[in-house]
């Protein structure tokens, strides 16, 4: 019940608050005005990440006892990031000073008690104790998740609706894994998600921006590892990693395409998994609730994992990784940019004959 009352005070919030941030963006100026490689036609405000953060802190504040190390994380290193996030998308930051930011906020988070410590072992379930990779495994964790989440917000609605499906799987793991006072400040991100998802969805009236997910991933990393990563339930993190897999995947696949061409890897490209859809002729609002469909499927795997013995957990990640490997041929996300073209066109000259 608690869960749930968190959930819909931030939902309340978020919904209160957006309208008014909107306002104040577009008095201010704080536009996403369209370029090459948008999918917007219109200037757009990009400050609901502001909305996002207030609304989830106020409601982890508000909602009964919280695991304080997690309370604090979200409060000062979400601040941070959501600064970083600000500036970046009033400056356009280098990729070098966009990273160092990140680093920033993992190394407040870290500072505020929350690390990787120890991990249980997902093939004996005993407990194995990092040490000196305590803080450089927390630190890549956090800065892995901004970028997911970061990396995913390329259509309306899409950062915002995986973001709030993860919170809502983190919900449910944490409670099976015996943390549900970390499931509380799941239950808030996923609600301020869901109470800003009615103003980011196509056609979208305001951005999160890079601040809004780049807060987003801090806060599913903390909450993760607050709730799932030390937890004595081994398999109870394949939930929240495998509600993400589509930017997981979409990540490694965008590395191996940029290195395959030469170019550097956080150069940014049109060739993503929401831009293959949209060439596959599927809309945005269809290929944002394809994303999310696959999201939620993947997120209830993570969730069942849960029930079963260690031995059954590998095949299940390897069956999830071969479907997604397969999907992603089908798509042509495997093959260069030069070979979909030269498919593309067969594929008009055939047309064209026809």
């Amino acid at each position: 019940m608690q869960a749930l009352f968190a959930f819909i005070v931030a939902f309340a919030l978020a919904l209160g608050l957006t309208p008014l941030v909107r306002a104040l963006a577009r008095k201010s100026g704080f536009m996403a005005y369209p370029d090459e490689r948008s999918v917007h036609q219109r200037p757009v405000p990009y400050l609901g990440g502001v909305a996002i953060y207030l609304a989830s802190v106020a409601a982890v504040l508000v909602t009964g006892p919280q695991n304080r190390p997690t309370q604090q994380a979200l409060i000062f290193g979400g601040l941070f990031i959501l600064i970083v996030g600000i500036i970046d998308d009033l400056y356009n930051l280098k990729p070098w000073q966009k990273v160092l930011g990140q680093l920033g906020s993992a190394l407040i988070v870290v500072a505020l008690g929350v690390d990787i410590s120890f991990l249980t072992d997902p093939f004996t379930g005993k407990i194995r104790f990092t040490g000196i990779f305590a803080i450089p495994l927390t630190i890549l964790w956090v800065i892995s998740f901004e970028n997911l989440v970061n990396l995913s917000d390329g259509l309306d609605g899409l950062a915002a609706g995986i973001s709030g499906i993860t919170a809502l799987v983190t919900v449910f793991a944490s409670v099976r894994a015996g943390v549900p006072s970390v499931g509380l400040a799941a239950a808030a991100i996923a609600g301020s998600v869901f109470g800003f998802l009615p103003y980011n969805w196509h056609p979208a009236s305001i951005f999160m921006g890079d601040a809004g997910a780049m807060y987003l991933g801090l806060a599913l990393s903390v909450i993760s590892v607050q709730g799932l990563v030390k937890s004595t339930l081994a398999m109870a993190v394949l939930a929240p990693i495998l509600a993400l897999f589509v930017p997981i995947s979409d990540a490694a696949f965008a590395i191996l395409r940029r290195r395959s061409l030469g170019r550097p890897v956080a150069r940014r490209d049109n060739d993503h998994i929401h831009h293959r859809l949209l060439e596959l002729g599927l809309g945005q609002k269809r290929a944002v609730l394809t994303i999310y469909v696959v999201t939620a499927v993947f997120g209830v795997l993570g969730l069942f994992s849960t029930f079963l013995p260690i031995s059954g957990t590998g095949p299940l990640a390897g069956l999830a990784v071969l479907g997604v490997l397969l999907v992603a041929h089908k798509m042509g996300i495997l093959a260069l940019p030069a070979e979909r073209c030269r498919r593309k066109s067969r594929t008009n000259e055939a047309e064209h004959a026809e």
